[in-house]
């Protein structure tokens, strides 16, 4: 029965018998390459300052205001705004009504701070030009 290697080492172990076998197996064995160096750490990202529920939320209802205006949206993508801008008057109003403790304000706030970000960045985009199509 002949044994089933790749070419070389088959005619390594055809040809010079168990040696052939050692030396393929030798050849297929190198060991483990050195480690990476590791690189320079990463720094942590700065701490944001928030301002409060209020003022951060109601910068996002600004934020869609802004990206409305975009000159390269459609009308549905100005109802997707508009239908986001309500939904979030809606949400905020809640969260007011809630009075919700002061860590769950921060969180709101954050959450607000970073939505804001995105939506920045997306009317930033939409003012680079119109979105390709399909």
């Amino acid at each position: 029965m002949r044994p089933i290697f790749p070419r070389l080492a088959g005619r390594l172990c055809t040809r010079l018998g168990p040696l052939g076998l050692a030396a393929g197996l030798a050849a297929g064995c190198h060991g483990e390459p050195p480690p990476v160096a590791p690189g320079e750490p990463i720094a942590a990202p700065a701490e944001v300052s928030l301002g409060t529920m209020d003022t951060e939320c109601e910068g996002l209802i600004t934020a869609f205001a802004r990206y409305k205006e975009c000159p390269n949206l459609d009308e549905d993508d100005r109802a997707d705004i508009d239908a986001w801008s309500e939904r979030a008057k809606e949400d905020f109003a809640a969260g007011k009504k809630a009075n919700p403790e002061l860590n769950a304000q921060r969180a709101i706030a954050a959450a607000c701070h970073k939505a804001v970000a995105s939506v920045t960045a997306a009317n930033e985009r939409c003012h680079a030009g119109p979105r390709p199509r399909d």
